[in-house]
């Protein structure tokens, strides 16, 4: 797999390095985590692959600066980009463009974690931890100020179908919120985490056969991006710190994750976040179903170049991105297949082990 992404990488173009999914065109230029380079890029460095060094100076070069109208975001933007460029060690180039979004009306995004505050104060908090900026931590606390207050007030129309889990529901929030409380230990956090969590739960549903999925209204998902896998996730890391009841609404999760049939493949509506959840998740029972689903992952395999390669959204072509194709999953066989790695999403590692990897050094 890590051979047929390199094997598809065209860093002599400048609209993107790899191929995917066509919402990389919306980033800017094929720069974003979710589906641009930077996801790719991430996910090599989490499963330990050699390093792909004209990968990133493609990256480096088409942030100095980001093209106009780049969104701000940690899956859809600069955020995301600044958060692996940190990782692989390009610091200074990650803070100039955590500058250049402290220059917008960040403070009037979107609370969630695609591209909203949530995704923003994590990579901020983050930043702040490597480089003991105070100004960084000051920004992400406020951030963090905001999504309480907003989790405070009433929902704008009770009867509006919400949309919920990790990507664009109130989980990306509660892991923001989950990782500022272990940071300050202010249990306001924890309360106001597990608010959002409960939000994100109220939109699901149990089937008869006790599956609990994300209610659509017109189809129910399971999924780790916006179905209940994500929401499982950060479930996990809050029952790290509490006890509560909302630890009985995990076997309905891996109920839902330990289908024989998956329509895609891909990392944030497919069987490869499925295979990262019940990789990670204490829920009980959950790695005796892992094999089953990794074998699972085979039935969409495709040769590019000689080599393992996955469709992307609606199989409509080969992917590598990390939300749809064929780098999230290797970041999801990663997770599951080699204990030795760091293959997990952005600040969401292992439970039990910290959320901040050590970012490589790299000289200037």
């Amino acid at each position: 797999m890590v051979k047929a992404i390199l094997a598809s990488a065209t860093p002599e173009r400048d609209d993107r390095l790899f191929p995917g999914d066509i919402t990389q065109f919306n980033d800017g230029g094929g720069l974003g985590l979710a589906h641009g380079a930077a996801g790719v890029l991430y996910a090599l460095d989490a499963v330990g692959a050699e390093r792909y060094e004209e990968g990133e100076r493609w990256l480096l070069a088409r942030t100095a600066p980001p093209p106009t109208g780049t969104p701000l975001g940690l899956y859809d933007g600069l955020a995301g980009v600044a958060h692996v460029l940190d990782r692989l060690g390009h610091r200074q180039r990650a803070l100039d463009l955590v500058g250049s979004i402290l220059a917008e009306r960040w403070q009037n995004l979107s609370s969630d974690l695609h591209g909203g505050l949530a995704g923003l104060g994590l990579v901020l908090a983050e930043l702040a931890r490597t480089t003991g900026e105070s100004e960084l931590r000051d920004r992400a606390a406020e951030a963090a100020d905001i999504l309480v207050r907003r989790l405070e007030e009433p929902l704008a129309d009770s009867t509006r179908r919400r949309r919920a889990g990790l990507l664009r529901g109130a989980s990306g929030p509660a892991l923001f919120l989950l990782r500022e409380y272990e940071r300050t230990g202010e249990e306001r956090l924890l309360k106001a985490a597990g608010a959002a969590l409960q939000r994100d739960l109220d939109v699901c549903v149990t089937h008869p056969n006790g599956s609990l999925e994300v209610d659509e209204g017109w189809r129910t998902l399971p999924y780790l991006g916006e179905g209940s896998a994500g929401i499982g996730m950060v479930l996990d890391d809050h029952l790290a710190h509490t006890g509560s009841e909302l630890a009985d609404v995990r076997g309905g999760i891996l109920t839902a994750a330990t289908f024989r049939f998956y329509v895609q493949p891909g990392l944030f509506q497919g069987r490869a976040g499925l295979i990262l959840h019940l990789a990670r998740t204490a829920t009980p029972g959950a790695r005796d179903r892992l094999a089953g689903q990794i074998d699972g992952l085979g039935w969409f395999s495709m040769s590019y170049q000689g080599q393992l390669a996955f469709p992307g959204h609606q199989m409509m072509r080969l992917s590598m991105d990390l939300g749809t194709g064929t780098a999230g999953c290797l970041l999801a066989l990663g997770a599951a297949l080699d204990a030795g790695a760091d293959a997990h999403l952005p600040f969401l590692p292992p439970l039990g082990r910290p959320h901040s990897a050590v970012p490589r050094v790299t000289e200037p």
